[in-house]
């Protein structure tokens, strides 16, 4: 039995190939055949196969799957199961990718006796030979990429991966034996493949270059050499290395002996170099870097100084995308005059699940710097050091790239001064002393439209500016997404820049569009993605389910169903790996995070292929739950208990009692911070069908949108929540949304809008016998009468409500009623009346720590004073008013305690003082959309402009307070502003207050 991988897999038995019945079972065998023999745990294997989500019977999964895979392989034994695991049993021969990494290390021992038997040509030809047989045949068993039609599992795709970088270094050596055997005939073709693939690869140019010398194309190789340093002076403004400058002057010398070891290999493998040669390992540049000027500068600056206590470091850390290499790798460029005994360069693959072993990057460093494979030791420790002696002395640039972590990075270290270290990472890496740190975002409007227009070639006159800003804002200005975008211009001139626009503004096609030949977003964004443990790969699942601009903490752990502790912890290592960002601190001091546009559509592309509907239905579930328990506790805190507000069924999740009191300390500064958060939570629990959450939600949320004027809120919640009980058949919830939309009516002064709310939601709450949702509708309906002059009808709709409520115990909205009941008998000139019941009214809510509630009384208390033409007692209680307003976070109780204050300053006939509290409430009831305030506040402004003398002002302002309160519908305000209009001749002396 042979198990083929390299190329589609295959299992061939004598001679004929088996077919797997199942995709699942062809994954198994390629994890097991990926261990080379050693056991795989069995949760490992499920965790991979179910894509971080195996559930609760992955196990019995995972054994009826290995259960038909032995009876496919015919053959039990094959597959072994231990303690430690499940593993593959087969012998190197039997398995085409065990026996091709075998073969590769024959003939790296081979490759090493002959540098060891340098003063024995024999033996080196003999050992040479040896590992071009070797390399030969390890080639002949690829039929194609590693893992064919199975890489789309993170592991086998990074294990395909390593196996490609060993077939390319594999060919590199064999062709080097080659061309060492003289046999330069042979591999010139495949040179030539290599070059056409990359131009600019120095190390293969300098091999083909050779071998056209030695057989005898001499023109050949100098013309090579002179496209190559033309394209690398065009494209990267640099010079060809060293090695190729002196191998261009041997060809022009005509030397016979031209070796065809080149130093400075780009492969993970490379052999090494000669002694005292300056090895060049790295990558070519990007030669388009746009908008990392700063950067570039900051870097070369590091990268000069020099310091008796070690080496200069610096490290460059972003989420996947941003160019972290590609600025690495230019700042390396162009510092390598400062470095002239050599650049390293090695990809530490951090931001896999297969970081690179810090001590196979030693062996590779060592080996360019010319010791030999036989002389490297074995242990991590013992390579540092012959590293770090190796350097000594010496001015070498050490870069690398896309490290994983400190423990990683350490070891690959030098210690020398001369010597400077530039470290790429997704973390910041803030453990390693004495370095230099630059955060890379992505770029700004304008550099961002301009790498596209250098990429695409697009500049001028051919440049759509317009189009080009959405374009780069579609790509997030993260530099990949823009470079693929702008190549996907430059290979379609015929394309207008608004058709890729139009093809990337559907989010479910962007990051199919945001690819192009070897780049893409997806690919970058996999990555970072398989390269975290099980919880954090959930975690961004789950938040690519968010709607909002960002969030906070605690949202993580409903969406995790965890501790806020251990969410917190997640929530931070996902911060490190930069696929979440710091947002910033909200109003009560706790810290937002947000994800980059494309991170989040990746995450949704991840849970939808990874998690059933259930799991993220859950998830929203328990964070609209999270919501609910919040915004309850802050309703509760500011009101004094669950008043003047109905409650569902819905399921609740808590978050604990640390974090409640944390979070709840501003119960106001909560809600404003969460605001966003609360509008997204009904539209989940709508999509859920979670009736009960939703309504429940939407109207205590109502505490945040009253105070605060935020009415397009409370309007689109409550909707949202009306339509979802109506299809539920929830009356109850119906009912209290009706109830929600007549109060913002009221709020907003569209009366003859709000009635047929009320007159509904009463009919619902008497069928379903709610009696405390009958009293807050009857309550608020009474109002309408109230201010449509109808002073007794409202008063026998107060009385009623006041009796239900007393009989359900809501103490808030009694004292609200009480309020009520006092403001009509101030109307009627019934002062004496009035002032029992404010008092009681204001004991209630002082004794249920009601800011807002206090507020509101004291300004009725105000306008009792007003009544009795006690102009400097209603001026401090309006300043109480507006004290205790802004304590509560009520800016409509601030315009209404700037208007008293207006008034009572007017009465007192202090003009100036009056118009400029007159003033300030006009305009802040402008900015909250409060159109009564505004319109008793021009109503008042109109009379002082009347005392003044200042008649067509008075006019002006009186005809507009006159069409505001017919609009909003208040016939007894709009006499009163008619009147003044008319009396405006006979206007003398301190001018009473309306109302």
């Amino acid at each position: 039995m042979r198990f083929q991988v390299l190329g589609d897999m295959e299992i061939v038995v004598d001679d004929r190939v088996v077919s797997l019945p199942s995709r699942r079972q062809g994954q198994l065998l390629a994890l097991l055949i990926c261990a080379e023999g050693r056991p795989v745990p069995a949760d490992r294997l499920a965790d991979v196969l179910w894509g971080g989500r195996p559930g609760s019977q992955s196990g019995k999964n995972l054994q009826v799957i290995v259960h038909r895979l032995r009876r496919t392989l015919d053959d039990p034994g094959r597959i072994q199961y231990g303690r430690s695991g499940y593993s593959l049993v087969a012998q190197p021969a039997e398995v085409d990718s065990w026996e091709f990494a075998a073969l590769v290390e024959r003939a790296g021992q081979a490759l090493g006796r002959r540098d060891g038997h340098r003063d024995s040509r024999r033996d080196s030809r003999r050992d040479t030979e040896e590992a071009a047989v070797l390399l030969e045949r390890a080639l002949a068993l690829w039929r194609g990429r590693a893992f064919t039609g199975l890489d789309d599992l993170a592991p086998l795709a990074e294990e395909a991966e390593r196996l490609e970088q060993q077939r390319r270094w594999a060919l590199t050596e064999r062709i080097d034996a080659d061309m060492a055997l003289g046999r330069h005939a042979r591999v010139v073709h495949e040179l030539v493949a290599m070059v056409d693939e990359n131009p600019l690869a120095e190390p293969a140019v300098a091999r083909l270059m050779a071998a056209l010398h030695h057989t005898g194309q001499r023109t050949d190789a100098l013309e090579l050499y002179r496209r190559t340093r033309a394209a690398l002076v065009g494209e990267l403004g640099l010079e060809p290395g060293p090695q190729l400058r002196a191998l261009h002057q041997a060809i022009l010398r005509g030397d016979r002996e031209i070796g065809p070891a080149v130093p400075g290999r780009e492969t993970a493998h490379a052999p090494h170099a000669p002694p005292g040669t300056a090895p060049c390992l790295l990558p070519p540049q990007l030669g388009d870097l746009t908008g990392r000027d700063e950067e570039l500068r900051l870097i070369a600056a590091v990268l000069r100084e020099r310091s008796p206590t070690g080496p200069a470091r610096c490290a460059i850390s972003g989420m996947p995308g941003t160019g972290k290499t590609a600025l690495a790798v230019q700042a390396a460029h162009e510092a390598r005059d400062h470095f002239p005994d050599g650049q390293l360069y090695v990809n530490l693959h951090g931001g896999t699940a297969r970081p690179v072993d810090p001590s196979h990057a030693l062996g590779r460093f060592l080996r360019a710097l010319g010791m030999p494979a036989t002389a490297i030791p074995d242990g991590l420790d013992e390579r540092a050091e012959a590293f770090r002696v190796r350097l000594s002395g010496r001015r070498v640039l050490v870069v690398l790239d896309d490290a994983a972590d400190e423990a990683q990075v350490e070891p690959l270290l030098p210690a020398g001064s001369g010597c400077a270290v530039l470290v790429t990472s997704r973390a910041a890496l803030t453990a390693l002393p004495g370095t230099h740190r630059i955060a890379l975002g992505v770029l700004g409007d304008a550099a961002a439209v301009d790498l596209l227009n250098v990429i695409s070639g697009r500049t001028g006159d051919d440049a759509d500016i317009p189009a080009t800003e959405r374009l780069a804002a579609l790509c997030g200005r993260l530099p990949l997404a823009l470079r693929i975008a702008g190549a996907r211009l430059a290979a379609r001139p015929h394309w207008s820049v608004e058709r890729l626009v139009a093809r990337l503004a559907g989010e479910h096609d962007r990051l199919d569009e945001l690819t192009h030949g070897s780049l893409s977003v997806r690919a970058s964004l996999a990555l970072g993605y398989s390269g975290l443990a099980g919880p954090s790969r959930a975690l961004l699942r789950r938040l690519g389910l968010l709607e909002t601009q960002d969030f906070a903490g605690w949202v993580a752990a409903a969406l995790l169903d965890a501790a806020p502790r251990d969410a917190e912890d997640v929530l931070e290592g996902l911060v490190e790996a930069r696929l979440v960002e710091y947002a910033g601190l909200d109003s009560i001091g706790e810290p937002r995070y947000r994800l980059h546009d494309l991170v989040r559509l990746h995450a949704r592309e991840r849970g939808a292929a990874e998690d059933p509907p259930e799991v993220a239905g859950a998830a929203l579930s328990r964070l609209a739950g999270g919501y609910l328990r919040l915004a309850e506790q802050a309703h509760r805190l500011q009101y004094g208990g669950d008043y003047t507000v109905l409650h569902g069924k819905g399921t609740r999740w808590d978050c604990g009692p640390a974090a409640v009191r944390r979070l709840l300390a501003d119960p106001a500064g909560w809600l404003r911070s969460e605001r966003a958060g609360l509008v997204a939570a009904v539209r989940h629990a709508a999509r859920l069908g979670l009736s009960e959450t939703c309504w429940d939600l939407a109207m205590t949320a109502v505490t945040l949108f009253e105070a605060q004027g935020l009415f397009d809120d409370w309007r689109s919640t409550s909707e949202t929540a009306l339509a979802t009980a109506r299809e539920a058949g929830d009356a109850r919830g119906e009912a209290a949304m009706r109830y929600s939309l007549g109060t913002l009516a009221v709020f907003r002064q569209r009366y003859a809008g709000a009635r047929p709310h009320f007159d509904a939601a009463l009919r619902l709450f008497e069928q379903v016998g709610d009696r405390h949702g009958q009293a807050l509708t009857i309550r608020n309906a009474a109002l309408i009468e109230r201010v449509e002059g109808r002073g007794e009808d409202a008063l026998a709709g107060y009385e009623r409500a006041l009796s239900m409520l007393r009989e359900v115990g809501d103490r808030h909205a009694e004292a609200h009623v009480l309020g009520s009941i006092a403001q009509i008998h101030i109307e009627h000139d019934r002062t004496g009346e009035a002032g029992p019941l404010l008092e009681t009214a204001l004991a209630v809510y002082r004794e249920l720590g009601d800011l807002r509630g206090t507020a509101q009384i004291l300004n009725r208390m105000g306008a009792l004073l007003l009544r009795e033409e006690r102009a400097a007692a209603a001026e401090a209680a309006y300043r109480q008013v507006g004290a205790a307003a802004r304590a509560a976070g009520d800016r409509i109780g601030e315009a209404h305690a700037l208007l008293g204050g207006g008034e009572a300053r007017l009465l007192a006939g202090n003009l100036d003082g009056a118009a400029e509290l007159l003033e300030s409430a006009l305009r802040l009831a402008t900015d909250v959309g409060e159109p009564f305030v505004a319109a008793r506040a021009r109503l008042t402004t109109g009379r002082l402009a009347a005392l003044r003398d200042d008649l067509p002002l008075a006019a002006s302002l009186l005809g507009r307070a006159a069409e505001a309160f017919e609009e909003i519908g208040l016939p007894l305000w709009h006499d009163r502003a008619t009147r003044a209009l008319r009396d405006l001749d006979g206007t003398k002396g301190p001018a009473r207050p309306p109302g």
